[in-house]
């Protein structure tokens, strides 16, 4: 099928057309950035252990000489800020908001650090 005749099913066609082409939904990095890998810790259910995997992954690799952080949108509770004793807000400025350093070095980022 040519790209003219395009009917949008692509499962036959080798055509290269506009149908084929996916949508790019990456945003641009922070020019300041340094973050080459993202482990994703998800679950649609709550209470199944999503902190507690998501702190020991920091740790263990951290122990293993990785540079870690972690980033906790979690709106209902401050578990990760629990688990690594942070008590002080994040900190920003025109530039973006500052994660917050744990006793283990680990850069942390929680919505209920800037809450």
């Amino acid at each position: 099928m040519s790209a003219e005749n395009c009917n949008h099913d692509c499962s036959g066609c080798q055509a290269d057309c506009e149908s084929r082409t996916p949508e790019i939904f990456l945003e641009k990095p922070h020019k300041d950035t340094t973050i080459r890998r993202v482990i994703g810790v998800v679950s649609g259910k709550g209470g199944v252990g999503k902190s507690l995997v998501s702190s020991m992954l920091a740790v263990g690799l951290q122990k293993k000489g990785h540079q870690t952080a972690i980033l906790d949108a979690d709106i209902t509770g401050p578990s990760i800020p629990k688990a690594f004793g942070i008590t002080e807000k994040a900190t920003g400025n025109e530039d973006g908001i500052f994660p917050v350093l744990s006793k283990t070095g680990i850069q942390t980022m929680s919505v209920n650090l800037l809450l």
